[in-house]
C-alpha cells in the first residue's frame, strides 16, 4: 500500500511538472511570430528622420547605360575645306561614357589630316586623339581613337596644342572636319566607329536653332 501511495506521489508530481513546462512556452511560442514580422518590416521601412532632419532618400541619378554604336564608311566622300560631316547627335542626353575610332588620311609623320570634332553644337572642338600605330601607314591611313569625354592627354596626336590639352566634358555632337585649305576626298577603307556606353539627361538646346541660324562647327 505504501508503495502504491509513493507512486501516485511521484506521478502527481510529474504532472504538475509538465503542465508548468506547457504553461511557460506557450507565451514564447506566441511572441516568437510578432518578433519575425517586426524585424521584416523594419528592414523595408524607410528611415525615420530625426526630430527636425530631413528624412533620407535613395540618390537619384539621371545617367543610363546604353549601348549604341554607329559605323560610317566614308570612302569617296569629299569633305571641302574648312567643311564638316555631322556623324552623331545625342541631343538632348549628353554623352558621359563613349569611345571613337577613325580610320583617316594622315601625313609623313603620322599626324590626323582631318579632326574629329566633339561637344555641343556650335561649339566644337577637336578631340585629342591617340595613335594606334600598329594599324596605321604614315602618309595613307591611320587609326586613331578617343574616350569620350576625352581626357587631358599629354602625349595625344592633335591639330595643335590647344586641341591636345582640351578637356570636353559635355558632348552631344560629333562631327569630321576638314581643317585645310583644300577639298578632301576620302580614299577607300576610310571609317568613323562611334560607341555610346552612358549617357546623361539634360535640356540641351543649339544655338541658333532658333531665327533660322545655322549651327557651325567651331575650328582650331
Amino acid at each position: 500500500m505504501k508503495k502504491v501511495a509513493e507512486r501516485l506521489s511521484a506521478l502527481g508530481v510529474l504532472v504538475f511538472a509538465l503542465g508548468a513546462l506547457t504553461f511557460l512556452s506557450a507565451p514564447t511560442a506566441s511572441l516568437t511570430p510578432a518578433i519575425a514580422q517586426q524585424t521584416t518590416t523594419n528592414a523595408t521601412s524607410p528611415e525615420v528622420a530625426p526630430e527636425g532632419g530631413a528624412a533620407t532618400t535613395e540618390e537619384h541619378t539621371d545617367t543610363f547605360t546604353v549601348r549604341d554604336s554607329v559605323f560610317a564608311l566614308l570612302a569617296d566622300q569629299t569633305i571641302p575645306a574648312s567643311g564638316f560631316i555631322h556623324l552623331y547627335d545625342s541631343t538632348p542626353y549628353s554623352i558621359t561614357n563613349g569611345h571613337v575610332a577613325a580610320k583617316i588620311p594622315c601625313d609623313d609623320e603620322s599626324a590626323p589630316l582631318l579632326n574629329i570634332l566633339v561637344g555641343v553644337a556650335p561649339d566644337l572642338t577637336p578631340a585629342p586623339l591617340e595613335l594606334v600605330p600598329p594599324l596605321s601607314t604614315a602618309g595613307e591611313l591611320c587609326l586613331y581613337h578617343v574616350d569620350l569625354p576625352p581626357p587631358a592627354q599629354a602625349n595625344a596626336t592633335a591639330a595643335n596644342a590647344t586641341a591636345a590639352n582640351a578637356t570636353t566634358t559635355m558632348i552631344t555632337d560629333i562631327a569630321i572636319q576638314n581643317p585645310g585649305d583644300e577639298d578632301v576626298t576620302l580614299p577607300s577603307t576610310s571609317t568613323v566607329v562611334i560607341g555610346v556606353n552612358e549617357i546623361m539627361r539634360g535640356a540641351h538646346s543649339h544655338e541658333g536653332e532658333e531665327g533660322g541660324g545655322q549651327a557651325q562647327a567651331g575650328t582650331p
